[in-house]
């Protein structure tokens, strides 16, 4: 096991309720898209919880342990975060609890169907999959929130320097504990970002459908190029995404980024992700208010 860093679970709060819809430099894609991601992390989290604590007690080393209840105690502060925001998706006209009964549905046939160790595959996946999202975050100058509200950059910047302190951990339970196996966990990820898409994808269209931005096609061809277009804010994660697929692979193999570190440091000085989000990326105080 190739250790990272030690995790330490944080408790920020974040006031989300004055949020203004198109809170990501007033784009409704750009928008949308991190929303429909949120409102599937709490039951997400919760479900990536329960596959790495099917292999806890196979566990014996003790950092690995250690590091197990930490990601246990982080993943369960991101559900309770997002479940506040989707409160404010709910007040917005979204159909937050349709949504999330879908997903419930989803992950029951999975824990009922899928055997433990291919549950706990996906999520070491899907922990990929955030983790690189994370790392998306904090590359160059911030570009995925630079103009976002400071609530919104602040906790999406938390939870994603999160997802890569903790990005190790799934990985290696599978690794250590289940057996691990190149061919099962290549297959998690290419099955868990079909699915992310296939899901993810249905609710961004049901929000933007709310917004009655369906009649707007430039704003949405705008939007959507932003983050797929070649150089695209989730296109340019494409070579990091794909280094799961190299034999021999481990989380560790990319490190801590330095904003990451970074953030961590003026966190720990300030205990304030606001101002740990506004010094890394040196943002004006007036512009983070």
């Amino acid at each position: 096991m190739t250790h990272l860093m030690t995790i330490q679970p944080r408790k920020p709060r974040f006031a989300l309720s004055d949020v203004p819809v198109f809170w990501n430099d007033g784009d409704p894609v750009l928008t949308r898209f991190f929303d429909a991601l949120s409102i599937h992390f709490p039951d997400g989290e919760r479900f990536f919880i329960q596959s790495v604590r099917n292999y806890e007690n196979q566990v014996t080393d003790p950092t690995l342990r250690a590091d197990i209840k930490n990601f246990f105690r982080q993943e369960a502060q991101h559900g309770i975060v997002h479940d506040q925001y989707n409160a404010v998706m709910q007040a917005q006209g979204i159909h937050v609890e349709k949504v999330i009964s879908r997903l419930k549905l989803f992950i029951q046939v999975f824990q009922k169907h899928l055997p433990a160790k291919y549950q706990l595959a996906m999520t070491a996946a899907f922990e990929h999959i955030t983790a690189t999202l994370g790392e998306g975050f904090m590359d160059d100058e911030g570009e995925m929130f630079k103009n976002a509200h400071p609530a919104m950059r602040a906790m999406y910047m938390w939870h994603g320097v999160e997802e890569v302190e903790h990005k190790a951990v799934a990985f290696d339970v599978y690794e250590k504990a289940a057996g691990g196996g190149y061919f099962i966990r290549t297959s998690a990820l290419i099955v868990g970002t079909v699915l992310v898409h296939a899901v993810v994808g249905s609710v961004l269209w049901h929000m933007l459908k709310v917004d009655k931005m369906q009649g707007q096609p430039l704003v949405l061809a705008k939007g959507f190029y932003r983050l797929y277009g070649p150089r695209g804010l989730i296109t340019r994660l494409i070579p990091r995404y794909l280094d799961w697929f190299k034999p021999g692979f481990h989380p560790a193999d990319t490190g801590i980024p330095e904003k990451v570190s970074a953030w961590l440091a003026e966190y720990d000085k300030h205990q304030d992700p606001m101002e740990a989000s506004r010094i890394v990326f040196n943002i004006p105080i007036a512009a983070a208010a």
